[in-house]
């Protein structure tokens, strides 16, 4: 896991809403093209190998990043250690890097934490309907999700067992800005059950929806 630690050059800019689609800008740009395009399932679906998370308070910016390739995290440490962190037109300062290895303890069942996002289409206005964790649909579609999400980067079926169950959800959703849109998730903390490769995946490229956006970022709790 690659964490960056840097500051604005003032504070509360109101750059909140375009955070993630800044910092998924900058990833696209250090990493090979492939990172871009995804990895395809057999039904269509594109997952992306990556996952990250933001917080910005005043003027300081933290950010997690994770990768199944981990040479991608590696790559993006070197090219932010030696050329400076600007995200869009905005320079940024006193930046910290380090880099912490996360998966040496993996065993099942896992307990991690964090703000997992699913949602359906409304069938009357295709208007994107956000899913709580505790719903029987937003649990069949993470876990086909997570299933997809394997098959498409490994290249190859899915043989072991999978259970994803909800320990407890915030009752509150919080909402998650990517440039002009808007996205809801609740804070969930799940107890996974599954093969070593898959729970990595689950750490190293996040679970749910828009995990190239912010969201679906987990850790051990």
């Amino acid at each position: 896991m690659l964490i960056i630690k840097t500051k604005l050059p003032t504070k509360n800019l109101p750059i909140r809403k375009v955070l993630s689609k800044l910092f998924q800008s900058y990833i696209y740009t250090v990493l090979d093209d492939k990172e871009h395009d995804g990895y395809k399932h057999a039904n269509g679906k594109v997952f992306k190998s990556m996952n990250f998370k933001i917080a910005y308070v005043e003027n300081e910016i933290h950010i997690k990043f994770v990768a199944l390739n981990q040479a991608d995290e590696k790559q993006l440490a070197e090219h932010t250690l030696f050329n400076e962190l600007k995200l869009g037109e905005i320079q940024l300062t006193q930046t910290n890097i380090s880099i912490v290895e996360r998966n040496s303890k993996i065993k099942s069942p896992m307990r991690v934490g964090g703000f997992v996002c699913a949602n359906i289409k409304d069938g009357k206005s295709s208007k994107k309907i956000y899913l709580e964790p505790k719903s029987a649909k937003f649990q069949e579609i993470i876990h086909n999700n997570t299933i997809q999400k394997y098959e498409a980067l490994f290249g190859k079926p899915y043989q072991g067992d999978l259970k994803i169950k909800l320990v407890n959800q915030k009752p509150r959703e919080r909402i998650f800005h990517y440039s002009k849109g808007v996205m809801k998730a609740w804070y969930g903390v799940y107890e996974i059950e599954g093969d070593e490769d898959i729970l990595a995946m689950i750490l190293d490229t996040g679970m749910g929806a828009n995990c190239m956006k912010g969201l679906g970022f987990l850790e051990l709790v």
